[in-house]
Parts: C-alpha cells; sequence; structure tokens
C-alpha cells in the first residue's frame, strides 16, 4: 500500500507539473548536447595547441640533439613548465636513445586527477634540414579541458536555471491569469454578468430540482417572477447607465429580501426572479411579495435624478400551481401578466382562473402553430381613401379561419403571436400571401397600389430574424413600390439604438414607413424627428366622435399640424362617420380608413375595388367579416 500511495503521488505530481517537467527535460537535453559540442571545440583546440607548442620546442632544440648537447636539450625541454598541461616530455637522438627529459611537478593527489582526466601523447620528428635528427615525444593531461568544461557547464547551468526560473515565474503569473480567467468564465457561464445575480439556466437548474423536491418529497416551494413596469422609459429618459444602475440596485434589494436558502436571478433584460425553498406557505410568500413590491418602489438615486423602479410580480407555488419547472414559469408569468393588466405596480397569485386562461392560451398557441404549418393564415385588404374618395393603397391584416373555433379574432391571436415568437414566422407567411395575391391581381390586368403590412418589433428583434425577413422580400420580388410597413409607436422606439436596426434597414431600402395607432405609445415629439417616417396614422381613439368633441378636434388638429410640418402623410384610422370625415377635411387630414368607408375586403373584393378604380365607377362590395 505505501508503494502504491507513493506511485499515485508521483503520478498526480506529474500530472500537475507535466509542463513543469517537460520544459525542465527540454532544457536538460539542450543542456547535455550543448556539453558534447563544447567539450568537441576545446579538444580540438587543444590538440592544436599542444601541436603547435611541441613543434616549436622540436625547431628549437634541432641543434642541441644535431650536437647531442643534454644541457641545452634539457634548458630548452624546460620552457614547458608554462604550459600547464605537459606532464612529460622527452627529447630522442638519431639513434632514439633519451637525450633530455621533463616531467612536471605533480603531487599525488593531482597526478591522479590528471590520470582520469585523459592523457594525450604525440610524437613530433626534429628536423634539420629536411633530415630527421631525433624524436619529441610530449605527454599532456587533459585536465585543463575538462576545467575549461566544468566552468562551461557551470556557467551555462547557471543561465539555464535563471531562464528557467524567469520563465517559471512568468508562466506561474500566466497560469494564474488563465486560471483567474477560467474561473470568470465558469462565473459568468452561471451568473448575470452586470448584476451579479445567477442567469436563467443556473436558476432553471435550481427550479427544476425544487420542483422534484416539492413534487416527490412534500417540500413545497415558491417562484416569484419580477418584470419592471415600464423600463424602456427609463433608458429612454435617463441613458442606459442609468438603466444598469437602477438594475443593480434592483439585484441588490432582491438579495436582501431573501433567506440563506433562497435564489435570485436575472432571466433577461429587465426580468427577475425569485425562488423560494420550503419552507413556506401562502400567507408568508404573500407578505413577501408585498414587501418586495414595497421595496422596489423606492426611489433609485442616479446622478441628480431619482427613478423610481416599479414591478409586476406573478407567484406561483410548487406543487399547488406547477409540478414542474416549465409549468412554474408559465403559471407565475401568466400571473405576472394579470397584475400588469390589473394596474401594474403590484403582484398576483396564480389562480384557477388565470390556469384556465394560461390553458387556452396554451392550446390557442398550439393551434396557431399549426395553422401557420399548414397556411390557413389569410390576408384582408382594408382601402385607403383620399379626401376625395379615391382608393389610394391597402393595409393588410391577418385572418384566420380555424376549422373548429371558426374566425378567430386577431385580437386574441396576434397577442398569442406575440408572446410566443410566432409572430416571426406569421410574417414571413404573410409577405408570400401578399405576393401572391398581388400577382393574382397583375394576371387579371389590374394595377396593384402600395399595399401596407403591420410589423412586429419582435420580428426585427433578432439578426438572424432581419435577415430572413429581408431575403423573403428580396426573394418574393416586394420592393418599395409593392409593399409599405406600419409599426406601433412602442416597436419603433425599440429599434432605434443601432444602425443595423430593422427601420434602418428598412429605410436604406427604401420603404415607406408609417407610425401606427400614433398617440396610444410613447407620443414623444423628439421621436417623430429621429424616425422621419412618410406617414402618421391617428388612432381610432381620437377620432371616434370628433365631429362633437372641440377637444378631440383641437387635440387631432395639433397632431396633424406637427405631421405635416415634419412632410408626413396623415391617416385618420376609425372613420365610421361621414360627420366625422368632413370634421377631419376641415383639419387638413390626407387619408381616412375606416368602417364608414370600406370594412377590410378578401382577396377578390379587393380585386373589384381596383378594378372600379381603374374604370373610373364606384362599386359596393360586400366585405368579409372584421
Amino acid at each position: 500500500m505505501p508503494a502504491e500511495r507513493t506511485w499515485h503521488w508521483l503520478q498526480r505530481l506529474f500530472d500537475e507539473q507535466r509542463e513543469a517537467l517537460l520544459a525542465l527535460s527540454a532544457l536538460f537535453v539542450f543542456a547535455l548536447m550543448l556539453t558534447v559540442f563544447q567539450f568537441g571545440r576545446l579538444d580540438e583546440r587543444f590538440r592544436e595547441d599542444l601541436q603547435v607548442q611541441a613543434h616549436i620546442v622540436a625547431d628549437t632544440a634541432a641543434a642541441a640533439v644535431l650536437f647531442g648537447n643534454a644541457e641545452d636539450a634539457s634548458d630548452i625541454l624546460s620552457a614547458f613548465r608554462s604550459a600547464e598541461a605537459i606532464e612529460q616530455a622527452l627529447l630522442l637522438d638519431a639513434s632514439r636513445l633519451a637525450l633530455a627529459g621533463y616531467n612536471a611537478p605533480l603531487q599525488a593527489r593531482d597526478a591522479l586527477l590528471h590520470q582520469w582526466a585523459g592523457i594525450e601523447r604525440l610524437s613530433v620528428p626534429v628536423m634539420v634540414k629536411q633530415e630527421q635528427v631525433g624524436e619529441l615525444i610530449v605527454h599532456a593531461s587533459r585536465i585543463g579541458i575538462w576545467q575549461d568544461l566544468a566552468r562551461f557547464v557551470g556557467t551555462a547551468t547557471g543561465m539555464l536555471v535563471a531562464a528557467l526560473g524567469l520563465a517559471w515565474l512568468v508562466s506561474g503569473r500566466l497560469r494564474a491569469h488563465v486560471r483567474d480567467a477560467e474561473r470568470r468564465t465558469r462565473y459568468l457561464a452561471h451568473h448575470d454578468a452586470l448584476t451579479d445575480l445567477p442567469n436563467r439556466e443556473t436558476f432553471r437548474v435550481a427550479l427544476e430540482r425544487a420542483a422534484y423536491l416539492s413534487r416527490e418529497h412534500q417540500q413545497p416551494a415558491a417562484l416569484l417572477f419580477i418584470d419592471l413596469d415600464n423600463f424602456k422609459q427609463v433608458n429612454d429618459n435617463h441613458g442606459h447607465a442609468a438603466g444598469d444602475h437602477v438594475l443593480q440596485v434592483v439585484a441588490l434589494r432582491l438579495r436582501a429580501l431573501l433567506r440563506p436558502n433562497d435564489m435570485a436571478a436575472r432571466l433577461a433584460g429587465d426580468e427577475f426572479a425569485l425562488l423560494l425553498q420550503a419552507p413556506v406557505d401562502e400567507a408568508m410568500v404573500q407578505q413577501l411579495a408585498t414587501r418586495l413590491v414595497d421595496q422596489l418602489r423606492q426611489p433609485v438615486d442616479e446622478a441628480a435624478d431619482s427613478i423610481r423602479a416599479r414591478v409586476s410580480v406573478g407567484v406561483a407555488l410548487l406543487p399547488q400551481h406547477a409540478h414542474s419547472a416549465e409549468e412554474a414559469m408559465q403559471c407565475a408569468d401568466a400571473a405576472m401578466y394579470h397584475a400588469k393588466r390589473q394596474g401594474k405596480d403590484g403582484y398576483q397569485l396564480f389562480s384557477a382562473e388565470l390556469g384556465e386562461v394560461l390553458r387556452a392560451r396554451l392550446r390557442l398557441e398550439l393551434d396557431l402553430r399549426q395553422a401557420l404549418q399548414r397556411q390557413q393564415i389569410r390576408l384582408a385588404y382594408q382601402p385607403l381613401f383620399d379626401k376625395e374618395g379615391c382608393l389610394v393603397s391597402f393595409e393588410a391584416l391577418a385572418r384566420w379561419h380555424h376549422p373548429q373555433r371558426g374566425w378567430v379574432s386577431p385580437a386574441e391571436f396576434i397577442p398569442a403571436a406575440e408572446a410566443s415568437g410566432l409572430i416571426v414566422e406569421m410574417g414571413l407567411l404573410a409577405l408570400r400571401v401578399l405576393a401572391e395575391d398581388q400577382q393574382a391581381w397583375r394576371a387579371r390586368g389590374l394595377d396593384c397600389p402600395p399595399v401596407a403590412l403591420n410589423f412586429s418589433s419582435r420580428q426585427g428583434r433578432r439578426p438572424q430574424d432581419r435577415q430572413r425577413f429581408l431575403a423573403a422580400l428580396d426573394e418574393l420580388g416586394l420592393g418599395p413600390e409593392a409593399v409599405e410597413f406600419e409599426l406601433t409607436e412602442s416597436a419603433l422606439f425599440e429599434d432605434l439604438g443601432t444602425a443595423d436596426s430593422m427601420v434602418a434597414q428598412l429605410q436604406q431600402r427604401g420603404y415607406a414607413l408609417a407610425i401606427d395607432d400614433f398617440g396610444t405609445g410613447y407620443s414623444s415629439l423628439a421621436y417623430l424627428r429621429r424616425m422621419r417616417c412618410r406617414k402618421l396614422k391617428i388612432d381610432r381613439i381620437f377620432v371616434h366622435g370628433i365631429s362633437d368633441s372641440d377637444d378631440a378636434r383641437m387635440l387631432v388638429g395639433a397632431i396633424i399640424g406637427v405631421a405635416q410640418a415634419m412632410r408626413m402623410q396623415v391617416v385618420a384610422e376609425g372613420v365610421e362617420t361621414a360627420a366625422d370625415q368632413r370634421s377631419l377635411i376641415e383639419l387638413g387630414c390626407d387619408l381616412f380608413q375606416g368602417f364608414g368607408l370600406s370594412r377590410p375586403l378578401a382577396p377578390d373584393q379587393a380585386a373589384e375595388l381596383l378594378r372600379a378604380q381603374q374604370q373610373g365607377q364606384r362599386v359596393s362590395v360586400q366585405a368579409e367579416p372584421a
């Protein structure tokens, strides 16, 4: 067992220090190769120096050897004292008898060391006039080579160790930064960067666990779905930095309301959620919801401004109202929207009545999804007339005839399409249906006036949806002369922030835009100046009964004056009486639309109106159900 633990420890150490060990091994191999190379160079230089010294001594001793002068020969050999590597030298005469010798003074320890280092033997002939008269034999120790090599290895090792230490220090800091970045990445994968709250995915996992515990182990929990009311106006009026500050303050206030095991999360832009873990009961949850609404409506100080962040809260209990995370989110979302319909700035507990509304909405969404797949959505065309009664254009309105439900009101299925995201597919289908209807009109020899389609901000919110929509326009040949787009004020204002917004791209392509239902949204004159749309449509609530109301005439007259001063055509919606139309004409309104002039028409009925217009006739058509 100790051996096994040691092996595991070594293996773990190797895994943890793999890079360092590999780097150290590479440096060791490099140092070894460099040492071998340096030894070769030093040994080569040693041999060359030994050759030079030996030849010099042999040339100097030539006369002494020729004449057999041992004393002079000994003096000459004594020159080797300055050469530390020379251990022995011997001069032989022509008969190969020793004439003189030299032995370096060495201690016994030095002799062994020199012997270990290796001895080089060199024989050099002693020449006189190209005739050999003797021989010089030299024994030299390589101790100097090893000493130089030791100094080289020491210096190189020191430099490598210093470089390795520096690299280790730098790489250690780099690894620390990488670890910090990895920790930050892991943190951001589960948290919102702005508020530091858990994000949607983290909250979903916690909610699924809470749903399981509430269902299987009778540990009740509660979900609070929180949406900031009119948060768009905070960004518009105070700037996005102020809006971010409000979101951060909201996050801090939510944290302050939590118990240790509870969780607060930011799900999306201005949407938050609270998960209250067991133990909970309905009274406690309602008490917390009341405190939450009171806390969040407290002013948020931002520079010189004081901003009030009001919220609508939907509450769902688990397992009383829902048995899964998805059901809980649907229930809390339905309760939140009911709180908004009740006047906002409050909370709503999910109820059986809301459950039936939710189930009805889900059934409607399912039917609508099938209707889009089967292309059951058609278009009806409501004419727009000028003050002379001439047809100017159409507005295309979505119509849905369900096989069992019959005619489904647009007031019912359009909001469902918006909430579910199906409005994207519905908009693409509307383009195809419009292209088919216009092609059929042209096949009958009719001139097609431009047709206005309603455009939802959700259709262009994601880049891929914008590209699909623009590609469909090109594919179907629906240019600016064939189609216009009507946008509500809120849709326009949500889409003004960036250069690649849908509003900007449509205008760059030459499509005419109209502000629909003017007066029911933000109604900011600054936005009118920024948007530069071609038409402004006054909502029916201002038009109905205008002939009997001086206040309505004054208000509508002001709207018309501002719009026309900005070179916008003014369209009055909901014109139902001749008296109202006359009042609008007196105020200078340009175009008129409403049941008093014509209900929405089926494609064939619209074709009849177009033919009558071309022939200079006036016809009465029976419109399909609006």
